[in-house]
């Protein structure tokens, strides 16, 4: 007969022959469960930092997007089909047109994006985005 005092304490052990598995088990989980969002965009090439470049007055078309999203250029009024027209025959006149867009803070951002559109549609080359600041 074995008396209580005799027995052998048992140590507790955690085995750790199969943590590798877990854990690369786990990787391959959160690596097929996660979704990598993907960076949507505009994508224009952007000068470099402190690149300056100087363009006469007369080579610049603005190009106004007022806070109701009315395209206007030259006080004048155009829809999104009339502007490819107006910058085609603009680009026909003088091919070192650049173009500045300026847009209201308060301005439908779809309007920016159909008149960015429009100018690449037309084959402009030279496009500029300018901040338009509310009165």
């Amino acid at each position: 007969m074995v008396s209580l005092r005799e027995r052998k304490e048992t140590k507790a052990e955690i085995p750790t022959a199969s943590m590798a598995d877990i854990a690369f088990l786990l990787i391959i989980f959160f690596m097929t469960a996660t979704i990598f969002a993907r960076e949507k965009g505009l994508k224009m090439l952007l000068p470099e930092k402190g690149e300056t470049v100087k363009i006469k007055k007369e080579n610049i078309m603005e190009i106004l997007v007022n806070p109701v999203g009315e395209v206007l250029i030259e006080e004048e009024k155009l829809t999104i089909p009339q502007l490819r027209e107006r910058i085609e025959r603009a680009l026909g006149e003088n091919e070192s047109l650049a173009f500045a867009i300026k847009v209201s803070p308060t301005a439908p951002y779809r309007i920016m994006i159909d008149v960015l559109d429009e100018l690449k549609l037309a084959k402009a080359k030279r496009i500029s985005l300018v901040p338009l600041e509310e009165e």
